[in-house]
């Protein structure tokens, strides 16, 4: 049984990249946004709708790389001032 307790999320939130974290926040708020926009309802995800999930996950994962390369660079600019 996995712990609740605060703490307990809270390291297990310290051991997990910041890739894997972006990963999932973006994947989230895709698939919220298209049931928000109401092109599918918010319900569990269909066999025949995987194409669809596939596609948004690797939209979702395409934005993750561009938004750790931007911190990459905005933590380089920093450093270069």
């Amino acid at each position: 049984m996995i712990k609740t307790e605060p703490n307990h999320i809270k390291e297990l939130l310290k051991e997990t990249p910041l890739k894997i974290r972006l990963d999932v926040l973006n994947q989230m708020f895709m698939i919220d946004l298209i049931s928000e926009l109401g092109y599918r309802e918010d319900t569990m995800w269909k066999p025949e709708e995987q194409k669809i999930l596939n596609k948004l996950c690797k939209h979702a994962h395409k934005l993750t790389r561009a938004q750790l390369k931007t911190i990459k660079e905005w933590e380089y600019d920093k450093k270069s001032k």
